[in-house]
């Protein structure tokens, strides 16, 4: 399918620093997507979603110091509710940002919301469809559209737009009607075997934090951390995870503060969190909610969350991305590795 779509909506201001660019403005998208049939075991678990590509304009609100935005990313829409002619689904996507305009202390000094031009950019979408024919379908939704650089470079308080929208999507070929009636059984080997198990993720990453407008120079953050899995069905896994990090910038923020920092160790920052995994193929998306046990420097708060994104490269090794956030407010980003182990306690054969 091809589909336009328009939103109308406002960006939203979580700090007081961007309240100067409140305002309403159009965003305009068109995609190209197309449904799954179930050739991967993710696509049956998730019920037949769609994949597709997106690119994004608007002008956020004409703004002198803001200018204009662009994005392309991928995205994946789950159905949640699907009936002949009408279906609701939650659509995500993440992808790159481009904004002409960004912070320098020269030409745009007011522009604190974004340091870089290059961004990460992430759609979240609720969206209502209903088909007029078997080529034409009319859809309507709301959500919300992010740009942030991870604060690679600062400033990043980042962009928030909430919108309502509405789309047009045009069939480029003949609907396949009987795909949601089909049931294709597991082809994998042993899948009638049951194992109850539980899953262990220990890993590493680097992050870089650009602090050169703020404290004059770049900083490293290294990070370990475990996370243990329960796997609740084949899509959705839950446990409990543990944190140690240790940021270079807390120490020269402690000493701007007046703090006498002898001891970096002081600095560490174990923490303590709860874990959601969703499992797509060997991809897994990881959210964490966490709160911190320890470390000098506490000017975010007890609390954090991560976003990490696991690629499984082979059974037992992964390669991963993660964002580290302070209440919607991005830390940095960290890249890293990871070893992933497997314990069974137990089985049970189905007849």
């Amino acid at each position: 399918m091809v589909e336009g779509r328009f939103y109308y909506g406002f960006l939203y201001a979580q700090h007081i620093e961007l309240e100067r660019f409140n305002g309403h403005f159009p965003v305009f998208e068109i995609n190209l997507q197309q449904e799954t049939y179930g050739k991967h075991i993710w696509e049956r678990a998730f019920s037949y979603p769609e994949i597709g590509m997106t690119f994004l304009y608007t002008g956020l609100g004409k703004s002198p110091e803001l200018g204009s935005a662009f994005s392309i990313f991928p995205f994946i829409n789950f159905p949640l509710v699907r009936h002949k002619k009408f279906s609701f689904s939650f659509r995500f996507g993440l992808g790159a940002g481009y904004l002409t305009r960004r912070f320098d202390r020269l030409t745009d000094y007011k522009n604190l919301a974004i340091g870089s031009h290059i961004n990460a950019s992430a759609n979240l979408m609720f969206l209502a469809r209903y088909k007029l024919s078997g080529r034409l379908i009319l859809s309507c939704g709301f959500g919300l559209q992010h740009f942030s650089n991870g604060s690679l470079k600062l400033p990043n308080y980042g962009l928030n737009i909430l919108a309502v929208n509405a789309g047009v999507a045009y069939r480029l070929a003949r609907e396949n009607k009987s795909i949601g009636d089909r049931f294709i059984p597991p082809t994998e080997p042993y899948s009638a075997i049951i194992r109850h198990h539980i899953e262990f993720d220990v890993g590493v990453a680097l992050g870089w934090k650009n602090m050169k407008a703020v404290l004059g120079k770049n900083f490293l953050v290294y990070h370990l951390y475990e996370n243990t899995f329960f796997p609740v069905k084949r899509k959705s896994k839950w446990g409990f995870g543990l944190d140690l990090s240790y940021d270079e910038s807390h120490v020269k923020i402690l000493e701007n503060q007046g703090a006498d920092v002898t001891n970096k160790l002081k600095i560490v920052r174990p923490g303590i969190n709860a874990a959601y995994m969703l499992v797509l193929s060997r991809l897994d998306f990881i959210l964490n909610l966490g709160y911190y046990l320890g470390g000098q420097e506490r000017s975010n708060g007890p609390f954090y969350e991560k976003i990490s994104f696991q690629y499984k490269f082979s059974k037992d090794f992964y390669a991963n991305v993660m964002l580290k956030v302070h209440w919607g407010r991005a830390d940095y980003i960290g890249w890293g590795f990871g070893l992933h182990i497997e314990k069974s306690y137990g089985k049970k054969t189905l007849k």
